[in-house]
């Protein structure tokens, strides 16, 4: 029976990470829900206005933009690789649009071609990432600094302004009393939950985030699928440039600024692991909320807004925590957990014989 001791340690021990790997893998895909419910019973409890209908609308206002751009954010995540200038990219295309409105254009084809220029930038990034396999947070960073440059050299740096009533109802229109930017946040993510959910696409993307030799090895299309994701996230950003710029009824340089870090807040808050391989668009939309609920919150309470960037910082670096405490815990093998336990009850089974 002493012989057999080191195996019901083993036993215990593997029985106790699982265990501990399913508590935290929970915390991961619904810790946030009831977070965000915690703190909008807080925030009601502090501010008669919180929960006003008025105030609602300008929650989901305000993250509508970063939804649009978190959806194919999350999914090039889950795959494994990231888009750090998103916020660039909103900027490109909020000038390009400035400019040929400038010119002359009307306001359609010139957003048109905006949103064409987001989508090819993303598509040569995505190139380079995923056929000729650079790196994509150092080809993102230098889109980063690259696609702000272009924006500072076409503009001069001039802000455009003036684009017209009809172009304002992009960021300012209503319809069956919900602000436009919000339908259209829902829209895009109606439309990502089904690729995700109810085609292989989500699977897919799964996949090759999790291991992508082996889902190449089953046919999975390990380099088109990245490269249309960073067309779609190129896609986002400068539809999402083009929202802010009809909010603000001009095109200036300080779009996008600080954009990649809410994006990836809410994408990193909503249980997506930024080395791939796991990730809900459910949880994502959830961080989305958790971040306007935060902000929103703070700022009813009268709180700074140094206070506000360092509360989203204090929650994504415990998102973060559970991320690598998930991993770590997923290092341990279930065969070998199986293995254990087998071997305890064979040992118990001797020790009852004896």
């Amino acid at each position: 029976m002493v012989q057999h001791a080191p195996s019901l340690g083993r036993a215990a021990g593997h029985t106790s990470a699982q265990r501990l790997r399913g508590i935290v893998g929970w915390a991961q895909r619904n810790g946030l829900f009831f977070a965000l419910l915690i703190i909008v019973v807080f925030f009601a409890t502090r501010s008669d206005r919180f929960l006003t209908l008025t105030n609602l609308h300008v929650v989901l206002l305000q993250v509508a933009v970063v939804g649009i751009i978190a959806v194919p954010g999350a999914m090039l995540l889950t795959a494994g690789y990231v888009d750090l200038a998103i916020g660039s990219i909103a900027v490109l295309g909020s000038v390009v649009f400035g400019e040929l409105m400038n010119a002359g254009w009307s306001a359609a084809p010139a957003s048109l071609i905006a949103l064409l220029v987001g989508l090819g930038w993303g598509l040569a990034t995505g190139y380079v990432v995923a056929y000729l396999g650079f790196s994509p947070v150092v080809v993102t960073l230098g889109g980063l600094a690259g696609a702000r440059g272009v924006a500072e050299i076409l503009s001069q740096g001039f802000t455009k302004y003036g684009f017209g009533s009809g172009f304002a109802q992009l960021g300012n229109g209503e319809f069956l009393g919900i602000d436009t930017p919000v339908w259209i946040f829902l829209l895009v993510f109606l439309l990502g939950s089904y690729a995700w959910y109810q085609t292989p696409l989500g699977r897919h993307i799964t996949a090759i985030g999790a291991e992508r030799a082996a889902a190449h090895s089953l046919g999975v299309a390990t380099r088109r699928i990245p490269f249309l994701l960073y067309g779609a996230s190129g896609l986002a950003a400068a539809l999402g440039g083009l929202i802010v710029t009809s909010q603000l009824d001009a095109a200036s340089l300080s779009i996008g600024i600080n954009l990649e870090l809410s994006v990836l807040s809410a994408i990193l808050l909503g249980g997506v692991s930024f080395t791939g391989g796991r990730g809900s668009l459910f949880g994502v939309l959830i961080g989305v909320l958790f971040i306007g609920a935060l902000d929103n919150g703070l700022v009813q309470m009268n709180v700074g807004p140094y206070y506000q960037r360092a509360a989203v910082g204090l929650a994504l670096v415990l998102a973060a925590a559970l991320d690598v405490l998930y991993q770590h815990l997923d290092r341990i093998p279930v065969e070998a957990s199986e293995t254990a336990e087998s071997d305890a009850r064979l040992a118990a089974g001797k020790g009852g014989a004896a």
